[in-house]
């Protein structure tokens, strides 16, 4: 029997998530018990979780290893191309800085692993359900959560770049007049990668918890209810989300200024990739749809506004779908790609 089917594992600081696909890309995993990845114990606990997480989705699937042509293996980054991991605040154990974890794995396993990182393999995933195999299509992907993600295919493939940093769209600068500060105009916020005016400063988490603080020192946020709530930091900037879809005053006029900084920078990314489409990743996806679509409104506002026209009109910006399983399928895509070449 000719092995054809691939597995593909989405490993995180938590948990790892994965799958199965066959030859002709039909995910046979819909569903998985999440396998803790144990990361804090160091990389050698975690590479035999993921072997755990390999056998409960050959299982799931009802195939054997003799079927598995490859594995798909995605991670937190930064990482090389050849997935040697880099200090993550994801992964906190000291052994995780420089771990071949691609290697390990393979060597563990026995099979071919195709390693990416988890923003690129759930871009890859993206770009096959919209379009399948079709290598004509460009599609840039910006993930909101923590810091700022992104990743962008181009006719099928993966920008990586030459040492796998390709399409870092966190860390894009942006025009700072444009985003002049409430507070004090010519503040400029500084990115954790240590450089003023990233996107990352201004659209992510982070970015929102930062803005919160400065906002709620104005006379006309004095009275607000986040003053008497607890401040533990992030975690109050996140049910900013829920306050927003309820129509809070002080939330949405956060969200609007992530959707403008937001929109700015896809104008970069249309200049510079000219895609067919740009997507809305991360914990927005999970809002209501009055939100989702109040919020890609007012970046698709900035976008036509400023683009070329042609971008301006033709380029579609979307929420991705159910981000919750697309890294393990996309790594999965990717091992197929990688078998096919």
């Amino acid at each position: 029997m000719v092995a054809s089917h691939f597995i593909g594992l989405d490993m995180g600081g938590t948990d790892i998530k994965g799958t199965v696909i066959t030859a002709d890309g039909e995910v046979l995993v819909g569903g998985f018990d999440k396998v803790l990845s144990l990361a804090n114990d160091g990389p050698r606990r975690t590479i035999e979780q993921l072997v755990v997480a390999a056998n409960q989705a050959l299982e799931l699937a009802g195939v054997g290893w003799d079927d598995v042509a490859g594995v798909g293996l995605d991670t937190p980054g930064p990482a090389t191309l050849d997935g040697v991991l880099s200090r993550s605040p994801n992964l906190r154990h000291p052994e995780w800085e420089n771990f071949p974890v691609r290697g390990a794995l393979e060597e563990s396993i026995g099979r071919p692993v195709t390693y990416a990182n988890d923003g690129n393999a759930a871009a890859f995933w993206e770009y096959f359900r919209l379009y399948g195999d079709d290598s004509s299509r460009i599609l840039g992907a910006a993930i909101l959560g923590t810091g700022l993600g992104g990743a962008l295919v181009s006719g099928g493939t993966v920008l990586t770049g030459a040492r796998g940093y390709g399409a870092e769209f966190g860390h894009i600068r942006l025009p700072t007049h444009r985003l002049r500060d409430p507070i004090e105009p010519d503040f400029v916020p500084v990115c954790g990668c240590g450089k003023e005016a990233c996107a990352e400063a201004y659209v992510s988490l982070a970015a929102l918890d930062n803005h919160l603080r400065r906002a709620l020192t104005l006379e006309r946020w004095r009275d607000h209810e986040l003053h008497a709530t607890e401040d533990r930091g992030r975690d109050r900037a996140a049910t900013l989300l829920a306050r927003a879809q309820k129509g809070d005053e002080l939330a949405l006029e956060l969200f609007d200024r992530q959707a403008l900084a937001l929109g700015l920078l896809f104008v970069q990314l249309a200049n510079c990739f000219d895609p067919h489409i740009l997507l809305i990743g991360g914990g927005l996806t999970e809002s209501s749809p009055e939100f989702r679509e109040r919020f890609v409104g007012r970046v698709g506002e900035v976008f036509r506004a400023e683009a070329f026209p042609g971008a301006a009109a033709d380029v579609v910006i979307d929420f991705t779908g159910d981000q919750d399983w697309a890294g393990c399928r996309g790594a999965a895509l990717l091992a197929r790609q990688q078998a096919q070449h």
